[in-house]
C-alpha cells in the first residue's frame, strides 16, 4: 500500500495535478461514452437513469457530517488534541449510522410511492425505474456510514491518495460500463457497476486509513455539548449542500411531473456540462481547509486568508475562464456534434447554469474561512435564498419553457444569492477586501476573456465544424490563444514560475 509520505505543499500540488488528470479523463470519457451509452440504452432509459441519479443523490449527501469531520479533525490536529479527535470520531460515526437508518426508511417509502410521484412516466418506465432504484438505494444506505473516510483523509492532508482513488473509481466505472453495455446489458447493469465500484473504493480507503494514520475511534464516548456543536455545524452545511445541488437534482423531478423524459434528458445533458465546470472548480476543494484553519486557530491572520484567496482564486479563474468563454463560443457546435440536434436546447441550459460560476467557483478560500470560523450559517442563509428563488421561478417557467425555463430560474437564483448576498457577507461581516479580490482576479483577466470571446466568434463564423476533428483543431487553437494572452496580460512572476516548473518536471519525467 502506498504511503505518499511527502510534504504538505507537495501533497497539495500533486493532488491538484491528479485532480485535473481525473477531470480531463472524465471529459474525454464523456465525449466518447455518453452519446454511445444513449445510443445503446435509448433516450428514454437515459432519462430514467438521470432521474434515478438525481433522486438518490439527494439522500447520498452526508448531511454536513463529512465537512464536520474535516473541520473538527483539522482543528484538533492544529492544537495537538488526539484525545478530542478520538472522541469526536466516535460520536460522528454513531451519527452516520443513525442517519443511514433514517435514509433507509425514507427510500423504502419512496419505493412504494413511485407511481404517485412520477406521473409523467409510463408504466414500463416506472418498472425499470423501480428495479434500478432498489439497487442504488441499497448501496446508498450501506455506504453511508463510511462517508467520514473522506474527511479523515483531508484532515490528515492525505490529498494524493484521496484524489488517486477518485480517479481509479472513474476509470473503473467507464471500463466496466463499456464492457457490460457491449455485452448487451442495459440500465440495470449500469447501476450495479456503479454500486460495486463504490464499495471497492470504500474498502481501499479503509485499508489506507488503517495503515497510514494513528487515528482511533472511541465509540462509547458521548458528550452533549460536542453533539450540539457537531449537529449545529452539520445542519448548516446540510442546508448549503441541499440548496447548492438540490435544485439541479430536483429539477428532473419537476420536469418529470410537467413534461416528460425528453425534457429530463435535455436538462441532464446541460447539467452534465455544468457538472464538469463544477468538477474543475472542486479540484482544489478542501485542499486548503487545513491551512485556513491553522491561520485562524494559531495566528488569527485574516490578511493571510485574503492573500491566499487571491492566489487560489486566480488559479481557479484561469481554468474556469477558459471553460466558460470556450463553451459560450463553441458549446452549441459541441452539443450538435456530441449528442445531436435533438439536444440543442441543452446548450442554453448549460450556458445559463455556468454563467454565475465565474464568480462562485473562484471563492474557495472565502468558503473555507466560513467553515474554519464555524460560522457557516451565513452561507446557508444565502443558499436558502438561492433555493427559494430557483424553485419558485422553476415552477413558474418550466411548464411553458421546459428545461430552459428551469435553467433561467437557477441562474437568477445563483446571481442573487451566491454572487450578491455572499460577497456582501464577506465584505460587511468579515471585513475582507472583496474589491481587491475582484480587481486582482476578475478585472485583470477581463482583457484575455474578451479577446478570446471575440477570436472564438470569428473562428466560428469563418469555419463551422462538421466533424469532431475540425472542432478539436479549432478548440485547441482557441485554448492556445487564451493561454498566450493570459501569459502576457494576467500571470504574475510567481504564477509563471509555477507553469515553467511544471513543464520542467514533465520534461524530466519524459527523459527518465
Amino acid at each position: 500500500m502506498f504511503s505518499f509520505k511527502v510534504g504538505s505543499q507537495d501533497q497539495t500540488r500533486l493532488a491538484i495535478l491528479i485532480s485535473y488528470v481525473s477531470i480531463f479523463f472524465n471529459i474525454l470519457a464523456a465525449l466518447l461514452y455518453t452519446p454511445w451509452m444513449i445510443s445503446k440504452i435509448g433516450q428514454a432509459d437515459y432519462g430514467i437513469y438521470s432521474l434515478l441519479i438525481s433522486l438518490v443523490s439527494l439522500f447520498a449527501l452526508d448531511f454536513g457530517l463529512g465537512a464536520a469531520v474535516s473541520r473538527f479533525l483539522a482543528t484538533y490536529k492544529a492544537v495537538g488534541d488526539r484525545k478530542g479527535a478520538r472522541r469526536f470520531l466516535g460520536l460522528a460515526y454513531k451519527l452516520f449510522i443513525v442517519i443511514a437508518c433514517i435514509i433507509f426508511i425514507i427510500l423504502t417509502a419512496i419505493y412504494y410511492l413511485l407511481e404517485n410521484i412520477y406521473t409523467g412516466l409510463t408504466i414500463q418506465e416506472i418498472e425499470k425505474f423501480r428495479t434500478a432504484f432498489l439497487v442504488i438505494g441499497i448501496f446508498t444506505v450501506v455506504s453511508f456510514p463510511f462517508k467520514p473516510f473522506d474527511g479523515i483523509l483531508i484532515a490528515n492532508e492525505r490529498f494524493v491518495y484521496y484524489k488517486l482513488v477518485e480517479l481509479l473509481q472513474r476509470v473503473l466505472n467507464v471500463f466496466l460500463l463499456v464492457l457490460v453495455l457491449t455485452l448487451g446489458y442495459g440500465l440495470f447493469a449500469i447501476v450495479v457497476i456503479n454500486s460495486l465500484t463504490g464499495l471497492l473504493i470504500i474498502l481501499m480507503k479503509y485499508i489506507y486509513i488503517k495503515k497510514t494514520t494513528d487515528l482511533e475511534v472511541e465509540l462509547s464516548y458521548y458528550d452533549n455539548n460536542l453533539f450540539k456543536e457537531i449537529f449545529t455545524f452539520s445542519s448548516w452545511i446540510t442546508i448549503i449542500m441541499i440548496a447548492q445541488r438540490f435544485i439541479i437534482n430536483i429539477t428532473p423531478t419537476i420536469l418529470g411531473s410537467v413534461s416528460g423524459t425528453a425534457a429530463i434528458a435535455i436538462f441532464s445533458i446541460g447539467t452534465a456540462i455544468e457538472a464538469y465546470t463544477y468538477t474543475f472548480s472542486q479540484a482544489l476543494g478542501g485542499l486548503f481547509l487545513t491551512k485556513v484553519i491553522k491561520s485562524i486557530t494559531n495566528n488569527d491572520d485574516l490578511q493571510e486568508v485574503e492573500r491566499l484567496s487571491i492566489k487560489v482564486g486566480r488559479i481557479q479563474l484561469i481554468v474556469i475562464g477558459l471553460l466558460i468563454t470556450g463553451f459560450i463560443v463553441m458549446g452549441k457546435e459541441f452539443i450538435l456534434l456530441w449528442v445531436g440536434e435533438k439536444f440543442l436546447d441543452s446548450y442554453y441550459v448549460a450556458v445559463l447554469l455556468i454563467i454565475p460560476t465565474i464568480i462562485t467557483f473562484t471563492q474557495e478560500i472565502q468558503n473555507n474561512l466560513l467553515i474554519a470560523l464555524n460560522q457557516i450559517n451565513y452561507k446557508a442563509m444565502a443558499y436558502l435564498i438561492v433555493g427559494a428563488i430557483s424553485m419558485l421561478l422553476s415552477l413558474i417557467l418550466s411548464p411553458e419553457y421546459g428545461a430552459i425555463g428551469s435553467a433561467i430560474a437557477i441562474c437568477i437564483g445563483n446571481i442573487i444569492g451566491n454572487v450578491g448576498i455572499l460577497n456582501l457577507v464577506y465584505y460587511k461581516v468579515y471585513k475582507l477586501n472583496i474589491f481587491q479580490f475582484f480587481y486582482n482576479c476578475h478585472f485583470k483577466i477581463l482583457v484575455s476573456l474578451v479577446l478570446t470571446l471575440c477570436i472564438g466568434l470569428l473562428i466560428q463564423y469563418a469555419m463551422p465544424a462538421q466533424s469532431f476533428f475540425l472542432f478539436i483543431i479549432k478548440s485547441s487553437f482557441l485554448a492556445s490563444f487564451y493561454f498566450v494572452t493570459i501569459w502576457f496580460s494576467f500571470l504574475n512572476e510567481y504564477e509563471k514560475s509555477l507553469v515553467l516548473d511544471l513543464f520542467r518536471k514533465i520534461n524530466s519525467l519524459l527523459r527518465g
